[in-house]
């Protein structure tokens, strides 16, 4: 039987080519992300010259996890089929009620764990690196591992099939009966080396099992299995690489910009630095004393021509010209690929919101693929898992399998905006076209005011619109008020012409 060992060192070799691009992104960007080999994330041998890149990282990241996972607002609802939502009926309200509670629940069990730094550091890897991988156990709390840390084999189909991760655990920290059964022997020095634990997990049809191993021997009470839709484990992806293990990240898209503005930023910084160089030339024949004049105070009158006196100059402001356009050329370019709104938006002194919208939108339209593959490997097995230890604790019931979890940020949040806009710019042409009044008499307000609703994802929309039934009820009162206001002139007249001709 292959160890652990053997099986990490095989699957190496598939890796070595990502992580040397993930350790050279991370340079270029957030040294120390993807240490070197025999380094720790704290060691930096080489500081980037800009901040630019390392700005979108964490502003990226930061948009990212607002987009897949926004404060305060489930990101999943759970639905039921087209054939079981026909065959409820009447009944499908009180389901869609038990469904959105069941949600709620999964939802605050997430939040008991605080599952978003875990994926904002998650998604800043994935960035970078492009690879990441979180695990989801039954009790714990999650956790993270970079790419140096694990090796994943995938199916012709994306889906893992083997993940082997390594970690260096304290000898101390392990329990009398792991020590013994794996041979690890304690130092009573205070100098503790770890020791390297490595997890194997392997997809077996439709069961996800996993054991861990110290020194090629298996730990004892560490095997353990698991639905595959419901498994703990999610080797994440940025971009998806057709037929690869492993995946492709955002800062290797714009390797050439990012690239180019380090080396140009790293030139324009040793040309100010010798700039910066205060150098004096005296003519050699014009008897000027050059101790005298370097131990002269500010404000002192001494006697000679100025002009055998200069300061040298480099005399190459053309040059730096040409620099700095290019290096503001490409902090914009790599602005925009990080998607820093500031950059984006042309500097001017009438800047309309409606162009900033605009700009915003496109650029949140370019994430579309990317939130599509995080949908699919981040945020619905993190559903599957949560529902899935909610009904092992029995803090909700086991959903059959006509009930799905359905994304409702990230890219099909974008979907829903796209629909909004088509809405708003629609509504606004009719009225410029055929007047306010005349497009409002051919438009269904309640069907349109459902659509926005429906866009912007609102909790309880049946709720804050009107039923048929108030509608009427509203339109009734309304009339029996007009008619009140109309007979109010009569009844006045009658009760005058009664106060003056009493009978």
């Amino acid at each position: 039987m292959t160890t652990a060992r053997a099986e990490y060192n095989a699957l190496t070799p598939a890796r070595s080519t990502v992580l040397e691009r993930a350790r050279e992104a991370s340079a270029l960007t957030i040294p120390g992300m993807i240490p070197d080999e025999g380094q720790n994330e704290h060691f930096v041998s080489v500081q980037p010259y800009n901040s630019v890149s390392a700005r979108g990282v964490a502003s990226l990241a930061a948009r990212s996890l607002l987009a897949l996972f926004p404060p305060n607002l489930p990101f999943f609802r759970l639905q039921l089929d087209a054939a079981t939502a026909r065959e409820l009926g009447a009944d499908l309200g009180e389901a869609n009620m038990r469904m959105s509670l069941i949600a709620g629940t999964a939802y605050s069990m997430m939040e008991a764990v605080t599952i978003r730094p875990i994926m904002n550091e998650a998604l800043r890897h994935l960035i970078v690196a492009g690879n990441g991988l979180v695990h989801i156990p039954l009790k714990d709390r999650p956790r993270f591992f970079r790419l140096d840390q694990y090796v994943c084999k995938r199916d012709h189909t994306g889906n893992f099939v083997t993940i082997v991760v390594r970690e260096q655990v304290l000898p101390s920290v392990l329990s009398e009966d792991v020590r013994a059964a794996c041979k690890v022997t304690t130092s009573d020095t205070s100098d503790e080396k770890p020791i390297e634990v490595f997890t194997v997990v392997r997809r077996l049809g439709d069961r996800v099992e996993q054991h861990q191993e110290i020194n090629d021997l298996v730990v004892p009470g560490s095997q353990g299995s698991a639905p595959a839709e419901a498994s703990g484990w999610m080797p994440l992806r940025w971009l998806m690489v057709p037929g690869s293990d492993y995946g492709r990240a955002h800062v290797t898209e714009y390797i050439g910009d990012i690239l180019s503005l380090e080396d140009l930023t790293k030139a324009m910084v040793q040309f100010a630095t010798v700039a910066s160089r205060i150098i004096g030339m005296v003519d050699p024949n014009s008897g000027i004393d050059i101790d005298e004049l370097m131990e002269a105070d500010s404000g002192t009158f001494m006697s000679g021509y100025h002009e055998k006196v200069k300061f040298l100059q480099l005399e190459k402001s053309q040059d730096w010209a040409v620099m700095s356009t290019l290096a503001e050329r490409l902090e914009q370019r790599v602005s925009n690929a990080f998607l820093l709104r500031t950059s984006a938006v042309r500097n001017a002194e009438r800047v309309t919101a409606e162009e900033v919208r605009m700009v915003a939108e496109e650029l949140e339209t370019t994430l579309g693929g990317t939130y599509s593959v995080l949908s699919a490997e981040m945020q619905l097995p993190l559903v599957r898992r949560f529902l899935h230890i909610g009904a092992r604790q029995q803090r909700i019931p086991a959903l059959p399998s006509a009930v799905h979890p359905n994304i409702v940020t990230g890219f099909d949040a974008l979907g829903r905006a796209a629909a909004v806009n088509r809405i708003r710019a629609f509504l606004a042409d009719a009225s410029q076209m055929l007047g306010p009044q005349v497009a409002m008499s051919f438009i269904n307000g309640e069907e349109v005011l459902k659509r926005l609703g429906e866009g912007y994802a609102v909790e309880g929309l049946d709720s804050i619109l009107k039923s048929p039934e108030q509608q009427q009820a509203d339109q009734q009162n309304a009339a029996m008020s007009q008619a009140a206001v109309a007979a109010a002139p009569n009844m006045i007249k009658a009760a005058t012409d009664a106060a003056a001709n009493p009978e």
